[in-house]
């Protein structure tokens, strides 16, 4: 018994998948169909520009010729015929799943090929490094094509006696034309797996066709890439950082009050502090006893530090969420300064709330993610103030527009504070109530339109906002204002030339301070789409395809990655760990 059970657990868990063809028969979010346009064939006209008129339609239903080759259908009529094929295919892909399903597996070559294996040292490089989530999202159109069998065929498959017409050995029907959208949260001081990697596992997983994977794998790798370039500078600025920088002097030793004398009133530093306890309460009494001899016990639990985050960033976000022929509207208050995990705590709830299936938490989840980074875009436009910033729901003065009730249920005035309940006697607070409404298939259309113009719009302002430059580190780090454009002095011939001569630097070339915007996304350290082809990482030797910025290290200039980079910038030593990481990997988005 003992030796079936020790073969059982060295074997593998699975041979085949179902994944791919379960995603393209049933409905689901990852993988829609595009709406077939309906055909409509141009109208005919005469020389004249009059509409031509076609008599024989007239007596269709009329028997004109018995003969059994009859003729054949007009052009008008083949084309209704294929549109009516093509929707009849995509009414069998809208079935929508609610339990499970047996589908036919499939088995692809590169299942049975090892797996990237990592030692508990190099994984350790991950606990080193900061969190710091980016929402991404995919979009791709991915043209029809035909599937390859399930399972390939045996050379000798008639000499094994299987059945050649099987329908694992079968060739399967051309797939419609999809949408690929995906959506999910990516560490920018993610060690431990590549955009590319992850891309080359997710075009195997969907199955796609062999001479399309490597396109496919460069456009996703290259998103997620450009995404994190763009988002970069917000989610490391300063204003949100939650690394503060080190102090190089110790602490300050905190204040022990002085031995008192006897007639003092001081307490003794023996006896019990006279600070508040975290209850709110100034000293610890005994229970009241009640007249008929029972006490009354009241005990203040601690709130969880994840559930009550920072708050002088606190907004009003408004969500629109459309998932499937699904829209979930909501609107509550949000602190952009929220620990890593507290949307996905929110989304899980919120989903137990209202009974959404499994789909609805990561979207949820994402959809956060997006509004607290265009607020924090904002914010950071606005000089670091959430005041009177658009969408913020906080006015210049400072005001909440949560519709907070004036008086309390006492009768004490509530005018001033930052929350309380919420009163509205007109909708009875209606827009604050998550709302779950069934669409059409023209408003889903319309919505995805809408969607994708908010996207590329604020896409467009994310590129717009340049990256901090050295002149303006005084207003990170000190104030909030920048600095005023100073008017260019009018030179004579050859002043400009003595300027700069009398003005120069005594540094050798190559030694001038190192650009702190390249530290949280700017310019300065981003690779150019030539130098990402020969460029690597000095210590880990990650590709230049593979990093979205490079920082200065012990051997030069843009030579380490951001998470070498960033550990060497604050350990003044490199990793160990991380030594030769990518050494033996090899770029999946290209062919080298």
């Amino acid at each position: 018994m003992s030796s079936t059970l020790s073969t059982r657990a060295n074997v593998p868990q699975a041979f085949v998948s179902s994944y791919a063809p379960r995603i393209r028969t049933y409905v689901n979010s990852l993988l829609t169909p595009v709406q077939p346009a309906n055909v409509v064939a141009p109208i005919r006209t005469t020389k004249r520009g009059t509409t031509a008129i076609n008599y024989s339609e007239d007596f269709e239903d009329d028997s004109i010729d018995d003969s059994d080759a009859p003729r054949r259908a007009m052009r008008n009529r083949r084309l209704e015929e294929q549109l009516v094929d093509k929707i009849g295919l995509q009414k069998e892909q809208d079935k929508e799943l609610t339990a499970p399903v047996d589908v036919q597996a499939i088995w692809r070559e590169w299942m049975g090929k090892p797996k990237r294996n990592m030692t508990e040292k190099q994984v350790q490089v991950q606990a080193a490094l900061p969190l710091n989530l980016v929402p991404i999202r995919i979009d791709l159109n991915i043209a029809p094509f035909l599937p390859e069998p399930a399972l390939p065929k045996p050379h000798n498959a008639r000499e094994m006696g299987l059945d050649e017409n099987a329908a694992a050995y079968r060739q399967q029907p051309p797939t419609l034309e999809y949408r690929l959208k995906d959506y999910f949260l990516w560490n920018l001081h993610e060690a431990l797996i590549t955009p590319d990697q992850f891309a080359k596992v997710f075009v195997d997983d969907m199955d796609f066709p062999s001479e399309r994977k490597q396109a496919l794998i460069m456009s996703i790798s290259q998103q997620i890439r450009s995404q994190l370039e763009e988002h970069a500078s917000i989610e490391l600025h300063p204003f949100f950082s939650k690394d503060k920088p080190r102090s190089s002097q110790p602490p300050p030793a905190p204040a022990r009050p002085a031995l008192s004398r006897d007639q003092s009133s001081t307490p003794f530093p023996g006896t019990p502090s006279a600070l508040p306890i975290a209850n709110g309460t100034l000293s610890s009494q005994p229970d009241t006893p009640l007249p008929n001899g029972a006490a009354v016990t009241a005990t203040a639990e601690r709130i969880d530090p994840v559930l009550n985050p920072d708050d002088s960033h606190r907004c009003v976000i408004t969500l629109s969420l459309n998932l499937q022929n699904r829209l979930l509207t909501d609107r509550f208050e949000w602190s952009l300064m929220h620990p890593p995990g507290l949307p996905e705590l929110f989304a899980r709830q919120t989903c137990a709330d209202l009974g959404l299936s499994g789909e609805w938490l990561p979207a949820l989840a994402h959809s956060i993610y997006e509004a607290v980074l265009k607020l924090k875009k904002d914010v950071v436009d606005n000089n670091g103030s959430v005041l009177g910033v658009v969408g913020s729901g906080v006015t210049a003065w400072g005001e909440m527009e949560n519709e907070a009730a004036e008086v309390h249920g006492d009768g004490a005035l509530a005018v001033g504070e930052g929350a309380g309940w919420r009163f509205d006697g007109d909708a009875l607070g209606i827009e604050w109530e998550p709302r779950v409404e069934l669409l059409s298939k023209e408003e889903i259309e319309k919505r995805e339109g809408d969607r994708e113009r908010q996207l590329r719009r604020m896409r467009r302002d994310m590129a717009v906002r340049a990256a901090p430059q050295i002149s303006q580190r005084d207003s990170f780090y000190g104030g909030f204002g920048e600095p005023a454009a100073q008017e260019e002095e009018r030179m004579g011939r050859g002043e400009r030339a003595k300027k700069k001569r009398r003005f120069r630097s005594l540094s050798p070339v190559g030694r001038d301070s190192p650009d702190l915007a390249a530290a949280f996304g700017g310019e300065a350290g981003k690779l150019s789409e030539a130098e990402r082809q020969f460029w690597r990482c000095a210590h880990c030797q990650v590709w230049g395809g593979a990093v979205w910025s490079v920082r200065d290290g012990p051997t030069g200039a843009r030579t380490l990655c951001n998470n070498c980079g960033h550990l060497y910038d604050q350990n003044k030593v490199l990793p160990p760990w991380s030594k030769d990481f990518y050494a033996a990997e090899r770029d999946s988005g290209t062919v080298r």
